[in-house]
């Protein structure tokens, strides 16, 4: 019913299309698609519009500036603007083409090419102000996230020497994090994707090491500190994609020399992030048991450097 719906009302608005395909079971994402234009429809409750015009207002001012993030379309000589549907609302935006990294996986052109990325982004948005309605990565957020982890239902067996450990780095975490928001190492607070690994990031062009990426995905877009977005991103990589990460990225802007204590607290944060995101799907059990020890070791690192500091 809601694909008769949604048809009906990107037709009235406009949008380009002759069949409209679900992507995902909830029926929240959509392809849009006809003879030579194809596009990502995400749908959105009442609830849930203001975020989506604050990404919105995020993919439009970085595609406007060139940065490779999915465009959003806008009806002919206006600007763009969501799909209503009475208190609904779907964001359409353009199908990026490219080959995601998950197929190829990392290297270090590729990674360097991502730190660029995230730079410009990033260097984009501080310019950009915060939109009304957007989702907040505070210090709620981070409590939400290990809720939503829910270790003594996933891991029951857990040592408590070990569970306390990591409650300690999430407190830690979320202090440095809520010091981030009050501009404090961590940011500064800006429009981030929120969602960057190797399935949102497409490979669109390469010649010899000089890799061109675009991002795609834009479910997670919020307020963040941007070295919390580099955390989720580098949750994928260890030496020497890292370093070369870092390497792009510091062409298009400056890290603080008190950015290597925050990040161990964004780290700390991104993980449990991660592992509360998979901890809804059973078959994912098992392998948060496998990544329980980083987080433990992280997290002792954070408090170690707490109390060193």
């Amino acid at each position: 019913m809601l694909g008769g719906v949604l048809a009906d009302a990107l037709a009235a608005a406009g949008v380009p299309f002759a069949a409209l395909d679900p992507l995902r079971p909830s029926g929240q994402v959509w392809r849009a698609h006809g003879a030579g234009d194809a596009w990502v429809v995400r749908v959105a409750t009442a609830p849930e519009v203001p975020a989506l015009e604050a990404t919105l207002a995020w993919a439009t001012a970085l595609a406007e500036r060139g940065v490779p993030v999915p465009r959003p379309w806008a009806p002919e000589g206006l600007h763009p603007q969501l799909v209503r549907m009475g208190t609904s609302a779907a964001l359409v935006t353009s199908w990026a083409k490219g080959a995601p990294i998950a197929e190829s996986g990392w290297d270090e052109a590729t990674s360097e090419a991502l730190g660029v990325l995230m730079g410009d982004a990033h260097a984009v948005a501080t310019a950009v102000p915060w939109p009304a309605g957007a989702r907040r990565y505070d210090g709620a957020w981070a409590e939400g996230a290990w809720h939503r982890m829910a270790i003594e239902r996933v891991l029951p067996d857990v040592p408590g020497r070990e569970a306390t450990v990591v409650r300690a780095g999430l407190t830690a975490a979320r202090v440095a994090l809520e010091r981030a928001w009050r501009g404090g190492p961590g940011g500064p607070i800006v429009m981030v994707h929120g969602d960057v690994h190797a399935h949102n990031v497409l490979e669109t062009a390469r010649a010899g090491d000089d890799v061109a990426l675009a991002l795609i995905d834009v479910g997670q877009v919020g307020l963040a500190p941007v070295l919390l977005d580099l955390a989720f991103a580098l949750l994928e990589h260890e030496d020497p994609t890292a370093w070369a990460l870092w390497r792009g990225y510091r062409t298009r802007r400056a890290v603080p020399p008190d950015a290597e204590a925050a990040l161990g607290a964004m780290h700390v944060l991104a993980l449990v992030d991660n592992l509360g995101f998979l901890a809804a799907d059973e078959r994912e059990h098992a392998f948060i048991g496998e990544a329980w020890p980083a987080l433990v070791a992280s997290c002792a690192a954070l408090l170690s450097g707490a109390r060193a500091a």
